[in-house]
């Protein structure tokens, strides 16, 4: 799972802060992969819409209309506004070095018209994988925070084309096979540089997922993952360890272990704008290292669900 189990720093290039954002943005920031809801619950009829609207472009269609729309062709569409749309314009060093990995993935993909080679390209491309999640949070924050719009922001003018054809393949229904389909528990542990990006993060606070996020139910294996994130150069440094608690209210999850290049880590992939609740928020020492660990316990909400309820 490599960097798709990482969490973005305030230091990294994919922060939240970007020049090329005509409305400019404050320095403090929320959490990489969360995005709070607001008065307005706008963060959840975001997640909603966006939803509902990659589920209903996989619809059956009448076939004149499935023709007029290139429905069979989707995944190559979407491949190719990828590549063209969204990879041509990172810097050449960064392009070769996740074209090294994806590029076979994503000839299959766009000759089969399979969306599972798109998948184990993101599986397998650790600088892809950190690459589409870093631009999918930025995406999230510029427009849902700065309500940012691509005429006013190139943040969004550059990456949102490529990030929105992604989505969409991974929406697929010949993907539904990899769906989860039960209620089940599963675990992620990442280590942050500090508490900042942390506010407003409490019990009874709902977010929404702002990106895919690889998780395991193995909680070993994520409290694994959590300590390699150690860095004795930074002692402010917070290491978390979040329960998810999934009930498939909508196309949450997929199960990765039959793509992934590690299976014995029994990878979940949680789909970004799924909205959570947080049910408890607990800070402790993390024991090896005497610095600070937050465990945090979320549950998946429905899209009916009574927000002002504390569970």
């Amino acid at each position: 799972m490599g960097a798709s189990w990482s969490t973005a720093t305030q230091n990294e290039q994919d922060s939240m802060e970007d020049h090329r954002c005509y409305i400019k943005s404050p320095v403090n920031r929320t959490a990489y992969e969360w995005h709070l809801n607001d008065l307005d619950n706008g963060a959840l009829k975001k997640a909603k819409k966006i939803h509902s609207y990659y589920e209903k472009l996989h619809k059956p269609r009448h076939w004149l209309i499935a023709y007029i729309l290139r429905s069979s062709l989707i995944v190559r569409d979407s491949v190719d506004a990828i590549k063209r749309g969204y990879l041509d314009h990172l810097s050449p060093a960064k392009h070769r070095d996740i074209g090294k990995v994806i590029d076979e993935n994503f000839k299959n993909a766009s000759e089969s018209n399979d969306p599972t080679f798109v998948l184990r390209a993101y599986s397998q491309s650790s600088e892809f994988t950190k690459q589409i999640n870093g631009d999918m949070a930025k995406n999230t924050y510029h427009e849902l925070t700065l309500y940012c719009t691509p005429l006013n922001c190139n943040v969004l003018a550059r990456t949102q084309d490529g990030i929105q054809a992604f989505i969409t393949i991974l929406f697929h229904p010949r993907l539904d096979e990899q769906l989860c389909v039960n209620n089940m528990t599963v675990y992620r542990g990442f280590a942050i540089d500090s508490d900042s990006v942390l506010k407003g993060y409490e019990t009874g606070a709902i977010i929404i997922t702002a990106t895919f996020l690889s998780t395991s139910k193995d909680l070993e294996v994520a409290a694994i993952f959590r300590d390699s994130g150690e860095d004795s150069t930074k002692p402010n440094q917070i290491f978390l360890l979040c329960t998810y608690k999934i009930h498939h209210y909508r196309r949450t999850a997929l199960n990765m272990a039959g793509i992934s290049q590690y299976p014995e880590e029994n990878e979940v992939l949680i789909y970004p704008y799924v909205p959570f609740r947080i049910l408890s928020y607990i800070k402790k020492t993390h024991e090896p290292t005497g610095k600070q660990q937050v465990d945090v316990e979320l549950e998946e909400i429905g899209d009916d669900c009574d927000i002002n309820s504390n569970r």
